[in-house]
């Protein structure tokens, strides 16, 4: 059986459930110390809390040709769907080369980046738990990410 704060936060609330991440403001992404990560912006997309107590999401992201993400780790595992554009993510030591179509299951301990391969870089980050685009907890940064050549 089901306790009444379960039913009020499993309830459909469409601001939070349904939103269109080809639509609205597009924000700059920070890292966990305020610092903006030049040439990577995002939209906030459908978010709630699951069944286990944890929130689900997902955001759009876009890199500009040039950007990278700083090797990071995040509170919770996620998974990219690669929109448009080659990508590398680096991972376990090695930068895997990524194009549209493409899918990556990152593992929250495996300290991770995304950097773009001479285009722009647009995907979907699915979080569980999901922390939103402009939030500064979103990852916490282990080092300078990967080189760019």
């Amino acid at each position: 059986m089901r306790s009444v704060l379960e039913d009020a936060v499993r309830r459909f609330v469409a601001s939070e459930h349904l939103r269109n991440v080809l639509a609205g403001e597009w924000v700059p992404l920070h890292d966990e110390h305020g610092r903006e990560l030049v040439g990577i912006r995002g939209r906030m997309g459908a978010a709630a809390i699951a069944a286990s107590g944890h929130e689900i999401g997902v955001d759009l992201i876009e890199m500009q040709p040039g950007s990278a993400f700083p090797l990071h780790v995040h509170p919770g595992d996620h998974i990219l769907y690669i929109l448009a554009g080659p990508g590398l993510v680096h991972i376990d030591g090695v930068d895997r080369a990524v194009r549209t179509g493409d899918t990556v299951f990152i593992a929250a301990e495996h300290p991770h980046g995304v950097k773009t391969d001479g285009a722009v870089l647009r995907f979907l980050a699915f979080g569980h738990p999901h922390k939103h685009v402009s939030a500064t907890d979103r990852m916490h940064v282990i080092g300078p990410g990967p080189s760019r050549d």
